[in-house]
């Protein structure tokens, strides 16, 4: 009678091990899920974030200001009344890298021709 009471014993571990191992297995699978949804809702919240931000874009670049801070800008233009004030240097600054010009010595020119200053 003993020996038949041990296979059961045995019957029985191997069912307690086997419910241990696959309510492991479920609780370890319900932690990656809930990581994964965690992931998700924060790359939720960013990437509304950006259509929020490209919004307020949309709307800066189609006001009057923005508009007319690109005609200024690429076309020169200006208002009614406006003056344009144009700046130059200095006469003495453009001496100045004229003689410093005519200082180099031929090949030094030419390799400013090729390649620049």
């Amino acid at each position: 009678m003993r020996r038949g009471n041990s296979w059961v014993k045995y019957f029985w571990l191997a069912i307690v091990l086997y419910i241990v191992f696959s309510a492991g297995r479920l609780v370890y699978k319900n932690y990656q899920l809930n990581q994964e949804e965690a992931n998700l809702k924060s790359e939720v919240a960013s990437l509304e974030n950006e259509v929020q931000d490209l919004k307020n874009q949309i709307v800066y670049y189609q006001s009057d200001s923005y508009k007319e801070k690109m005609l200024r800008a690429k076309l020169n233009l200006q208002k009614e009344g406006e003056k344009v004030v144009v700046i130059t240097a200095p006469p003495d600054v453009q001496q100045v890298t004229e003689e410093k010009k005519e200082s180099l010595s031929n090949p030094q020119k030419w390799l400013r021709y090729f390649f620049g200053s």
